[in-house]
């Protein structure tokens, strides 16, 4: 994905349009762009989450401001321990770094927001360890291989 990304927007061939990759783009941005400090998600029950794919939250925009959602503790917890990892194609706290999201979510006491089965934090972080663990000596690879002025 890190290569066919690049080819699509034409920076290595292909259409010169710009396509978003969470995973690929971190690079670009310094790490990860959630936890409102690039992005946010708001579900539609009105819960303010970190990311559409971390459905914990300690805020409602129906109950407060989308200021005072920035300021709930998993927000703050998010900007504090940016970025979550040195080499940004590992930027997720979720799928690459899920000891982040595990110990965020539990010290910030969030709840889980995720609308169809409410999932305890342990239990969505064990299914992205064997991942993460997978995904590290070839995203640390392709870090090195690729190394601009970081």
């Amino acid at each position: 994905m890190y290569h066919r990304v690049r080819e699509i927007r034409g920076i290595e061939g292909g259409k010169p349009i710009f396509a978003i990759d969470f995973q690929n783009d971190g690079e670009d941005v310094g790490g990860c762009i959630a936890g409102g400090r690039n992005y946010l998600h708001i579900n539609p029950n009105g819960d303010v989450e970190p990311c559409v794919f971390i459905h914990y939250s300690s805020a409602n925009i129906k109950e407060v401001t989308l200021l005072e959602a920035l300021k709930q503790p998993l927000f703050m917890a998010y900007r504090d321990n940016q970025p979550f990892n040195n080499n940004h194609l590992r930027p997720c706290p979720m799928l690459e770094n899920p000891e982040y999201l595990r110990n965020m979510v539990k010290k910030c006491n969030a709840k889980s927001t995720d609308l169809q089965s409410l999932e305890e934090v342990d239990h969505l972080c064990d299914k992205c360890t064997l991942y993460a663990h997978n995904w590290a000596d070839v995203a640390d690879k392709l870090w090195e291989e690729n190394k601009k002025d970081k």
